[in-house]
C-alpha cells in the first residue's frame, strides 16, 4: 500500500508543478487546480513519507513563515472594522495563496523536475504571447482555433494588466537565464526568441507601469550577477525591441505620455492616480493607526472627490498608499518585514546555489530582480492584491528557495 501510495503522491506533485507553468500565463482556474493537486499530493506525502514529513518541519523554520503569519494577522483588525465586509474577507482570504510558496519551495526538489519546470513555463508564456500578437495582428479563425482581434491593447486570454504583471517577471528570469550561456547554442536561440517575443508582447499592452518595472529587474540583473556587461547586453536587447514595437503609432503616442505627463498630467489614466495618490494619503493621515478598513477604499474615496474626476476608486493604484489607507501603520509595518524577509531567503538561496549551479544561481538572481521589478510595479498598480500576478510570482519564489531546500533535504 505505501509504495503505491508514494507513487500516486509523486505523479500528483508532477502533475501539479507541470500544471503551474501550463496554467500561470492562460488560466487562473486551471492555475488554482493545480495548487489543489499539489496539497492532495502533499497530504499523501505526509503519511507515507518521512523525507516529506522532515521538509515539512523544515517549512515552519522557513523565516518568510512566521512573516507570512504575521502579515495575514495583521490585516485581521481591518477586516473587522470594514463596513464592506464582504469585500475584506475576499480580499483577506487571497493569502491562501501564500501558501504556493510552501507547496513548491518544499516539494519541488529535484533539479530534473525544475528545469523542466523552467522550460514549460517558458514555452507556455511565449505561446500565451504569441496568441497576444496574433490578436494585435487581427485575429485568426481556423478550423477550432479562434483568436479575437485586439489591436488596442493586446493581453492573450488574461485582463491586459494582469498580462502585463505575470510578463515583467517572467521576462526578467528568463533573460537571467539567458546569461548563463557563453556561447552561441540551439537554448540561447531558443531563449532569445522566446523573450524577443515576449518583450514585444509586453510594449504592445500598452501598461506603462510594466514598462517601467522591466526597466528596473533588468537593470538589477547586472549588480546580482557581478557582470557590468550585462547592463549593455540588456540595453541593446530592449532597444532593438524597443524600435521595432515603436513602429506602432499607438505604443509610440503611449510611451511619450511617460514624459509628458512627468510635467503635466494630462493623460486621464496619470491624472486618475495622481487624485487617488493625494486621497490615499489624506485617508492614512486621518487614520494612520488601523486605516480605514480592508474593504473600504472605495467608500472613503468617495467621500474626498469633491469637485475631482476620477475614472475609477476601486483601489489606490499604488499598493504601499493602499496598505496605509485600509490598514495603517499595524498593517503596512508587517507587509514591508515580509519582503525584507523574503529577500533574505532569496539571497541565502543565491549564496547556496552560486558555483555550484549555473542554472540555480542565474535563476535565483533573475527571481530577485523580478522581486525588484513587481515592487516597482506595484507603485502604479495593485499588482501583488492580483491573484493570477500574485500566483506567478509565488511560483518563481518557491523553485529559487527550492534550490536551497533540495540541498537540506539531501543532507
Amino acid at each position: 500500500m505505501r509504495p503505491n501510495l508514494q507513487s500516486i503522491s509523486d505523479h500528483l506533485w508532477i502533475a501539479s508543478f507541470c500544471g503551474l507553468a501550463i496554467f500561470v500565463p492562460f488560466s487562473i482556474a486551471g492555475a488554482n487546480v493545480s495548487i489543489m493537486l499539489g496539497f492532495l499530493a502533499s497530504l499523501i506525502a505526509v503519511v507515507v513519507s518521512p523525507a516529506a514529513r522532515r521538509r515539512y518541519r523544515g517549512a515552519i523554520r522557513d523565516p518568510l513563515f512566521a512573516a507570512s503569519i504575521l502579515l495575514v494577522v495583521s490585516a485581521l483588525p481591518s477586516v473587522f472594522m470594514s463596513e464592506n465586509l464582504h469585500r475584506a474577507l475576499r480580499e483577506l482570504k487571497s493569502y491562501w495563496l501564500l501558501l504556493v510558496y510552501f507547496l513548491v519551495a518544499y516539494n519541488l526538489v529535484s533539479d530534473r523536475l525544475r528545469r523542466v519546470v523552467f522550460w514549460i513555463l517558458f514555452t507556455s508564456m511565449s505561446l500565451s504571447c504569441a496568441v497576444a500578437l496574433i490578436q494585435y495582428g487581427g485575429g485568426l479563425k481556423l478550423l477550432f482555433l479562434r483568436i479575437e482581434s485586439s489591436t488596442y491593447r493586446p493581453s492573450s486570454t488574461l485582463y491586459t494588466m494582469t498580462f502585463a504583471g505575470i510578463l515583467y517577471q517572467l521576462i526578467t528570469v528568463n533573460f537571467a537565464v539567458l546569461l548563463r550561456e557563453r556561447a552561441v547554442s540551439r537554448r540561447g536561440l531558443v531563449l532569445t526568441l522566446g523573450l524577443i517575443c515576449q518583450i514585444a508582447s509586453l510594449l504592445l499592452t500598452l501598461t506603462r507601469g510594466a514598462w517601467l518595472a522591466l526597466v528596473g529587474g533588468l537593470s538589477m540583473l547586472p549588480l546580482l550577477l557581478k557582470r557590468r556587461i550585462l547592463l549593455l547586453t540588456g540595453a541593446a536587447g530592449i532597444v532593438v525591441v524597443g524600435v521595432l514595437a515603436l513602429q506602432s503609432p499607438t505604443v509610440r503616442d503611449r510611451a511619450a505620455t511617460i514624459i509628458q505627463n512627468v510635467r503635466e498630467p494630462t493623460d486621464k489614466n496619470i491624472a486618475t492616480r495622481l487624485v487617488l495618490w493625494d486621497i490615499s494619503w489624506q485617508v492614512f493621515r486621518k487614520h494612520p493607526l488601523l486605516g480605514v478598513g480592508l474593504g473600504d477604499y472605495s467608500i472613503e474615496a468617495e467621500k474626498h472627490l469633491s469637485e475631482r474626476f476620477v475614472t475609477t476608486t476601486s483601489d489606490s493604484h499604488n499598493i504601499y498608499l493602499q496598505l496605509l489607507a485600509t490598514r495603517g501603520l499595524v498593517g503596512f509595518i508587517p507587509f514591508v518585514v515580509f519582503w525584507v524577509v523574503l529577500f533574505r531567503v532569496l539571497f541565502e538561496s543565491k549564496r547556496h546555489v552560486i558555483g555550484k549551479d549555473r542554472f540555480g544561481y542565474h535563476f535565483v538572481a533573475g527571481t530577485i530582480a523580478a522581486t525588484v521589478a513587481v515592487l516597482i510595479g506595484a507603485l502604479s498598480e495593485n499588482n501583488i492584491d492580483d491573484s493570477e500576478v500574485f500566483t506567478a510570482f509565488l511560483l518563481l519564489v518557491g523553485m529559487a528557495r527550492s534550490f536551497r531546500v533540495s540541498k537540506a533535504a539531501s543532507n
